[in-house]
This record gives structure tokens, C-alpha cells and sequence, in this order.
């Protein structure tokens, strides 16, 4: 018996039925049931979606079933991995409408020469650590054109990202972050792909949402998670004057307020700068970085587009689009951005959001930085825009699927590709972050995100293909009657 069967067993029992009577009242095998049941049997998603129409359970408690399923089928590491990734996309959300903690304090000149008086000293506690950080970063922040962090991937180094994140938006402080990764083999440690979305989730968000420089670089470790327990004070922190020394144990740390030591600390890593490549290939936030994310992704054939608008080359009208590609500032760019990517049609799967839909139809503009490029000031133009897209639906020149927002959030301005064998891209169009991009090419992270959005498209979160085009015409249909019914109540 397995957690899974146990848990729909429980479930059968509590709705008063047994195996046979389901079976036959559901029209279902009752061999793979009762198969299925004692856990010798792992049937298809869809037999499970099928018993639960049958049994007296709630939305929820389904949810918790069909999450066990895949746990049974696919593992506890890709289901954690799922999680992670999807909580990235929900953090750049939040982050993007700054949403800030309210921790961040300042420390006055007595507290600051307090905390430095001590050569060495021992946090261990939470608060004690919170502090120490907050006091150290807080100092290297006084001069930020000359402020450079190095560090490791560890819980206090989401600290350092967090207090960063709090001080640039209370000053206009840019400083250079250096942020060494660790990576697992994925070829060989299976659940080395779980820990790499770990690291992703800790420094993705944070790509995403400042102004700093942020170079992170990796390289790939062999040795396993319990063996790098046996490594002491195994994680760092360095800036000019101070040195943190953490534990694998949270909130386990030792501060060294000394600058020589720290120079020689921060010579050291300056040295292993040379075995650690870039993780992330960053291009901007110019009108530059949509034609060099273009030339990226079209070398290989893209598998996955997950965007937060519906695909506006294919909205365009092809006599705009020649405008556009004619115009003398902007033509490079929009003739890479006109380039379809090259792909399977029946393979390739687009998953797009709508959030920014109902503004595009009553102001005519478009999110983020496309709205310096395009104003749509027709109405009728609008309209066609939005009837082009929809032919694609009904030709399912792709395979097409709305995310449910109501169930799941995005930024309407971000984006993701998986393309090529083994490489995931991700893209901000906001007006922040205009055309900044950064690119993977790693095998174990781009399977996990190809098999998350594989997950994506079956679950609660995204309709079907054929729901897609019901809501989409819903959708529209509901618009242009909030139109009409503006325009009617300004003529009053």
C-alpha cells in the first residue's frame, strides 16, 4: 500500500461505497480498481479524475489525490520541483508589484560601531542573524558605487537578496552582487534536478526584479547533500569589511568584522571566479535585447512558450507589421520580433494569460514596453488584432491554452521558452525591465520546467485546448459589451 492507495481507499469508505459497487456504478474495470486500491495498480490520470466524479469528495481533497498520484508516478522530487517553479512565476508577480517586507530597519552610527568592535561573533538565533546581515549590508551599502557582495547559495544569502531588494527601493543604490552556484550532475543524481530549481527559485526572482548588477556564475559538484554537511561553516558571505560564515543549519553563522581578512577572503574568491561560467546570459533592458533573444531562440526548435498576452505577432495585421519592420528606429527589432520561432506546429504548446486584454481593448494599449513601440489608437484595428488571434485558435496552428486566472496569477510582462535540447529562456517585456532576458543550458533544468508545463496544461490552472476558444470568445464577447456600454452611458 502506498500513501495514494491508502488515501483513495479512505476516500471510497467515507462515501459509502466499496470497490465493487464503484465499479459498477462508474462503469469502470473493477479489477484495475480493486488493483488500484491495494496499490499494485497505477491506472491513467484520467481513471483517478473518473473515480473522483463517482466519490464524495471535495475539490480540494481531489486536488490532494490527483497530487499523490503523481507523486506514486513520477516521484516526491519532480512533484517538490513542480511546486518550485511555479512558486517563481507567482514570486515575480508579487515582486513586480512590490510587495516589500516591513523588516527592513536602519541602524544609527553607535549601533553600527557596536556591532564592528567584535573581531568575531557567534548568531544563533534567527533575530541574531537577521540583524547581523541587516548591519552588515547596511555598511557596504554607504558607498554603492563601490559596494561588491560575493556569496554562495545558502539560506542566508536569501537574507542578502531581501535586504538588497528593501534598500533599493528606499534608495537608489546600485551595487555588484557576485553569486556562486553550485549545481548537481542531473545526468547521473536524479534529485540533483529538484535541488537546481531550489537554487533557481532563491536567485530567479530577484533577476527579475532589480536594478543591481547581478552576476551569478555555476559550476557543477559532484559530491551528494549529505556529504557537503561534513564541509565547516560550508557557506559565505564577503563583502569590504566583513565576512560571514554560515552553517547547512539555519540561522547558524559567525561574523568576521575585520577588512583585512575580508580582502583576503574576497582575493580567494575572486580566484574561483575563473571555474564558474555564467549561469544566466543577461542581455539588457533595451530595444536591443528583443533581437538577440530572437537570434537565441531560433537556432533550435522552441518546444514551450509561456506568455503573459496572447502572441502579438500573430495578432499584428501584415500590413502594420511591414510599417513597423519600415520604421527607421524600431524595424531591427521588429523584424526579429516578427520572426515565428521554428517549431512543430502540432508539438508546440502556447500557454498565454489575458489579464491585459480588457485594457488593450479600451485604451489601445499594450502591456509593458510594447506600448512605446505600437499605440493600437483604432478601435476597429483592436478588434482585428484580437479576430486574427482567434483564427489561430480555430486553425490550432498550435496547441493553444489560456491560463485560469482566477486560479493562478502572472505578470502579463514575462515570459518563458524551452527550446533546443536542453535550454529554458526566460523574458521581461515590462516597462522596468524592458526586453531583459537571461538563458539556461542545462539538461535537468530545462526537463524539469518541459515537464512542468507538460503538468501545467493537464491541471486546474489552464483550460483545455477546446476551452480555450470558448473562453476566449466569452471573453471578447463580455468586452466589447463593457465598450459599447461606456460609450453609451458618455453619450448620456
Amino acid at each position: 500500500m502506498s500513501e495514494f492507495s491508502d488515501k483513495l481507499s479512505e476516500y471510497i469508505a467515507k462515501s459509502g461505497s466499496n470497490v465493487y459497487q464503484l465499479a459498477k456504478e462508474a462503469s469502470l474495470d473493477r479489477t484495475t480498481l480493486q488493483k488500484t486500491a491495494k496499490g499494485q495498480r497505477l491506472p491513467s490520470l484520467d481513471y483517478i479524475r473518473e473515480i473522483c466524479q463517482y466519490i464524495k469528495i471535495s475539490s480540494k481533497q481531489e486536488e490532494e489525490l490527483v497530487r499523490l498520484y503523481k507523486i506514486e508516478k513520477l516521484g516526491h522530487s519532480t512533484v517538490k520541483a513542480w511546486d518550485e517553479i511555479q512558486q517563481i512565476i507567482l514570486d515575480i508577480y508579487q515582486l513586480r508589484k512590490n510587495e516589500k517586507s516591513t523588516w527592513h530597519i536602519r541602524f544609527d552610527e553607535v549601533s553600527l560601531k557596536s556591532f564592528n568592535a567584535q573581531i568575531v561573533q557567534k548568531c544563533d538565533s534567527e533575530m541574531d542573524c537577521l540583524k547581523a546581515i541587516m548591519c552588515v549590508m547596511e555598511q557596504e551599502l554607504e558607498d554603492p558605487d563601490h559596494a561588491e557582495i560575493y556569496m554562495d547559495v545558502s539560506w542566508a544569502s536569501k537574507l542578502v537578496l531581501c535586504q538588497l531588494r528593501q534598500s533599493e527601493g528606499n534608495k537608489s543604490e546600485k551595487l555588484t552582487c557576485h553569486q556562486l552556484v553550485n549545481l548537481k550532475q542531473t545526468e547521473h543524481v536524479k534529485d540533483g534536478m529538484l535541488e537546481n530549481i531550489q537554487i533557481l527559485h532563491q536567485v530567479l526572482p530577484y533577476a527579475f526584479t532589480t536594478h543591481n548588477t547581478y552576476d551569478i556564475r555555476y559550476a557543477y559538484i559532484s559530491e551528494n547533500s549529505e556529504e557537503q554537511k561534513l564541509h565547516l561553516w560550508e557557506h559565505y558571505i564577503i563583502t569590504r569589511r566583513h565576512i560571514i560564515l554560515c552553517s547547512e543549519q539555519d540561522y547558524q553563522m559567525i561574523v568576521i568584522s575585520d577588512e583585512m581578512i575580508a580582502k583576503a577572503y574576497r582575493q580567494e574568491v575572486g580566484c574561483m571566479l575563473s571555474a564558474y561560467r555564467p549561469l544566466f546570459s543577461y542581455q539588457g533592458y533595451s530595444g536591443e535585447g528583443v533581437r538577440k533573444y530572437r537570434a537565441l531562440i531560433d537556432h533550435d526548435e522552441t518546444h514551450v512558450t509561456y506568455e503573459g498576452f496572447p502572441c502579438l505577432a500573430l495578432m499584428i495585421p501584415d500590413e502594420i507589421k511591414k510599417q513597423l519592420i519600415a520604421d527607421p528606429q524600431i524595424g531591427t527589432y521588429a523584424t526579429a520580433f516578427f520572426d515565428m520561432p521554428k517549431v512543430k506546429e502540432n508539438q508546440y504548446i502556447n500557454i498565454f494569460g489575458m489579464e491585459e486584454v480588457r485594457h488593450f481593448m479600451k485604451t489601445g494599449h499594450l502591456p509593458g514596453v510594447f506600448d512605446h513601440y505600437f499605440y493600437v489608437e483604432s478601435m476597429e484595428l483592436r478588434k482585428e488584432m484580437l479576430e486574427n488571434f482567434h483564427r489561430n485558435l480555430l486553425a490550432h496552428t498550435r496547441q493553444y491554452y489560456m491560463i485560469n486566472e482566477d486560479k493562478f496569477k502572472i505578470n502579463s510582462s514575462f515570459g518563458i521558452d524551452v527550446f533546443g535540447q536542453n535550454k529554458v529562456a526566460f523574458c521581461s517585456t515590462s516597462d522596468e525591465f524592458p526586453f531583459g532576458f537571461i538563458s539556461i543550458d542545462e539538461p535537468g533544468i530545462s526537463e524539469m520546467f518541459a515537464s512542468y508545463f507538460d503538468n501545467l496544461v493537464q491541471s486546474k490552472y489552464v483550460y483545455s485546448i477546446e476551452e480555450t476558444i470558448t473562453k476566449w470568445e466569452e471573453l471578447v464577447e463580455q468586452i466589447e459589451r463593457e465598450i459599447e456600454i461606456e460609450i453609451e452611458d458618455r453619450k448620456e
